[in-house]
């Protein structure tokens, strides 16, 4: 009997127009609820075939979850929810994955959308201006952002990962002019690094920044690899350890790809990099920030003999219970290179974490031996591209100083 209840909830919930939230105390509601309907207008390019889903707090923001699936009406999207009165609902428009999230004006990515219901039956209408997929293809209703010249391999195989991603690469303003070779950086989550418009909240401005400081003659060049990241990958593949005893939900499961996606820098791109333009091979560097800090300063301990510097910004040195401090003490004093660690004041929801994390970790490597670690503190700092743009030019100038 309970079997068929179960079934019979189900088929309610499917073939519901609305679909119940759940209240602070976790529990169903039953009755006392407000009626929100949400019209979303889609950019002109959207697919005729698209189907779009908005994700939230109240379904643990799963992007495809069909009870969450708007209706298409002539030439917009519908949905009614319904919840207690008080509850807060934040969401994002989707197509289906976080691949295809909706992105603001210029490419940007949005803040979630908040919505509290308020003893009142509400409509309101929403734009959806891009979605993430067109403006990372460089289509959309969108204005790029790069500076200089930069060329972008679409699809590069990196056989340890055995995947393919988009590679960007910038070269100095002389490169063409000169017979000159040129140290080289690799960066990681490639989509922020150079472009706003297929960032994450906004670019780190590294070829602004690195066309200034040459017009300036304060470095003679360098060469900048960044590589897109994978998108719902990218905490496996920036992390060696896998993490499962967590109560964050989105990093559960997650990590445990890191030693192929280093691989594959070492073993598939930088080879192909070091073949196909003039590279000073013993002078390269690695950087990242968050996740990506943690991978950069992972790489350097498993690869000194290829990475002399590193530059590890806002670094998730928490993720798989600080394993990463447990690696660092097992392979000890490495070799002589360069580390420069950055952090905030405010980052993330436990600032306090990041900041101590960071210095311990600035502290461990000294007493290991390493004589060139630099640590920068920002305590206005928080966690997002704005902070890792407005400290990009200090770190690379310690970095790469002439």
């Amino acid at each position: 009997m309970k079997k068929i209840i179960i079934i019979l909830s189900i088929v309610i919930l499917l073939f519901s127009s609305c679909s119940y939230f759940q209240n602070n105390k976790g529990t169903a509601i039953n009755d006392k609820y407000n009626y929100v309907t949400i019209i979303v207008s889609v950019p002109d390019y959207t697919p005729n075939d698209s189907n779009i889903y908005i994700a939230g707090n109240f379904n643990n923001w799963n992007p495809v979850d069909e009870l969450y699936k708007l209706k298409k009406e002539k030439d917009k999207y519908i949905i009614t929810l319904k919840a207690d009165p008080g509850f807060t609902m934040e969401y994002k428009i989707t197509r289906g994955n976080w691949e295809t999230v909706e992105k603001g004006k210029e490419g940007e990515e949005i803040s979630n959308r908040v919505y509290t219901f308020d003893n009142k039956n509400n409509t309101i209408e929403i734009t959806v201006y891009n979605w993430r997929d067109f403006v990372e293809k460089g289509e959309g209703n969108v204005k790029h952002t790069l500076t200089g010249n930069i060329k972008i391999i679409n699809d590069f195989y990196l056989k340890e990962l055995n995947k393919k991603r988009r590679i960007w690469i910038y070269l100095p303003p002389d490169y063409e002019t000169s017979n000159k070779k040129y140290p080289v950086l690799y960066m990681h989550d490639g989509q922020n690094v150079f472009d706003a418009a297929t960032s994450f909240v906004g670019e780190w401005e590294v070829d602004e920044t690195l066309e200034k400081l040459f017009n300036e003659g304060k470095t003679n060049g360098v060469i900048i690899v960044a590589i897109d990241n994978g998108g719902n990958d990218r905490l496996n593949e920036y992390s060696p350890w896998k993490w499962d005893n967590t109560n964050i939900q989105i990093a559960k499961g997650q990590g445990g790809e890191g030693d192929k996606y280093v691989d594959s820098i070492v073993y598939s791109l930088k080879p192909y990099i070091d073949s196909n333009f003039r590279t000073i091979q013993e002078d390269t560097g690695i950087m990242g920030s968050s996740m990506g800090g943690l991978i950069s300063l992972y790489a350097a301990i498993k690869y000194p003999e290829i990475f002399k510097k590193v530059g590890a910004l806002s670094s998730a040195f928490w993720f798989a219970d600080n394993k990463i401090t447990e690696y660092a003490k097992d392979r000890g004093y490495v070799g002589d290179i360069k580390v420069f660690l950055y952090v905030g004041g405010k980052e993330g929801s436990d600032p306090d974490k990041y900041k101590n994390d960071t210095i311990e970790m600035a502290e461990l490597l000294k007493n290991l031996g390493y004589k060139n670690v630099n640590l920068l503190i920002d305590e206005n700092g928080v966690h997002n591209e704005s902070y890792w743009a407005k400290h990009f030019e200090e770190i690379f100038l310690w970095l790469y100083s002439k």
